[in-house]
């Protein structure tokens, strides 16, 4: 069945945002850096018109901040010229960094670009031959901060054309920052077909009668935002049947690699054995990274490394001496073998949490009382709600971070559960460790 109308999500573009990393890479690899958020946004556009679309919607945060760059909005003003001379359309809500974007701008758009209002819902038709194919409605951010529960207004006419929502939400129905809102209560909106959310960096399907979508960011920003990033394609059939595509568009991905000694059975006895699994093993992330059937042109540039070495092991009486000097010395040279060639990785970081080895542990709480005992009180901690709550009550502050990273102070960290049962399990072998040196 032939497209009813065919369009691009996207959100969090943030343009006039640098991108975060350690080091100094070369002229060549600080251009790809440089120049990360265009060249997504490029890319983008360029898809557009390859792929012929109807429109471009994004869901909020166009600029990163309030005030705009001059050259983040002259080369904004310049794609939305390439798109125009395609006739594809552009609609924008403004998000949490560009509230009311529409009267900040300092260059003039053309008129294929359409901003909502921040003060009200506003309804736009989408037009081919005189006939209504798609209603977007969408409302902007006022201020930085949004507590207005914009949901309730997003009401169409009728369901008798496609009806295409925009909002910028971090889906929480307890948020007083960023449109208080649950999932339900976007699925309770029967007329809306498709939810195109904003706010949230990485791709999430929620929800498909009606597709409910967070397109995430297309150029990741720092190490926390691990993984692919890009917009997504929608196609609608003439029974409103959706159909989408994610497409990766970022030149520069961050990536993470863990190198477990502990499970290498004591393979690695020396600082060459590891130098070299260190490079073997970016060897095989940089081939499993560029096999991707994603087209050429869409392709990654440039993957930022953070390497994480970990496990108890006997090379572990090499690293505990002189440890910032090894991992110094580990990371220049990956610098050295692998910032070169059209597809490169840039090792950002280079952690060393590693410890002696220990005893067969399954056989020790087997054996012995006290290792049970041990065993059973951690499990309290990690399983039970009162014991989780005082866990990090005695971790302190720290761990009391809101699990929206926007919300998150700089220096605190949400506690999930994989954070938790990682510090448990090394909180059990450091007990274990400090009996047995204790000669327990």
């Amino acid at each position: 069945m032939p497209n009813l109308i065919k369009f691009i999500h996207t959100a969090d573009i943030h343009l006039g945002k640098k991108l975060s990393y350690n080091g100094e890479p070369g002229p060549e690899l600080s251009n790809i850096l440089s120049t990360a958020v265009e060249t997504a946004f490029s890319r983008l556009v360029k898809l557009a018109i390859q792929e012929k679309v109807d429109f471009i919607v994004i869901a909020g945060d166009l600029y990163d901040r309030e005030t705009h760059s001059i050259k983040a909005s002259r080369f904004f003003r310049q794609q939305c010229l390439l798109l125009a001379e395609e006739d594809i359309l552009v609609y924008i809500i403004s998000g949490n960094h560009d509230p009311a974007a529409e009267i900040n701008l300092p260059f003039s758009l053309p008129e294929n670009v359409c901003f909502f209002s921040s003060e009200e819902v506003e309804i736009k038709e989408y037009k081919r031959d005189g006939k209504t194919l798609a209603r977007i409605l969408g409302q902007s951010y006022r201020q930085k901060f949004e507590s207005r529960s914009m949901y309730n207004f997003y009401t169409p006419a009728d369901n008798n054309v496609f009806n295409l929502a925009l909002l910028h939400t971090a889906l929480d129905p307890e948020s007083r920052r960023y449109v208080p809102v649950s999932q339900s209560d976007l699925i309770s909106k029967k007329e809306i077909n498709y939810w195109a959310l904003g706010h949230i960096h990485y791709f999430q399907l929620l929800n498909k009668s009606p597709h409910i979508c967070y397109s995430g960011t297309i150029q990741g920003r720092d190490t926390n935002e691990i993984g692919s990033r890009g917009a997504v394609m929608v196609e609608v059939d003439d029974n409103f049947s959706i159909k989408t595509k994610f497409w990766q568009l970022a030149p520069v991905v961050y990536q993470e690699l863990n190198l477990d000694l502990e499970k290498l059975a004591g393979q690695i006895t020396n600082l060459s054995e590891l130098e070299q699994l260190l490079n073997n093993e970016s060897e095989k992330l940089l081939t499993k990274l560029t096999s991707s059937d994603q087209d050429y042109e869409y392709q990654e540039q440039l993957y930022i490394i953070r390497y994480l070495i970990k496990g108890r092991s006997a090379v572990n009486k090499f690293l505990a001496n002189d440890q910032l000097e090894i991992e110094a010395e580990l990371l220049e040279q990956l610098r050295k073998n692998f910032s070169n060639g059209k597809t490169a990785i840039w090792p950002d970081s280079l952690a060393i949490r590693t410890a002696n080895p220990l005893p067969n542990l399954a056989k020790l709480k087997q054996n012995n009382d006290i290792f049970q005992e041990l065993d059973l009180m951690l499990a309290k901690f990690g399983n039970e709600t009162k014991f989780k709550h005082e866990l990090l009550a005695e971790w302190g502050k720290i761990w009391q971070g809101d699990q929206d990273q926007e919300d998150r102070e700089i220096d605190r960290f949400y506690p999930e559960e994989k954070f938790i049962n990682e510090i448990l399990a090394e909180a059990e072998k450091i007990i274990i460790s400090e009996l047995f040196e204790d000669g327990d």
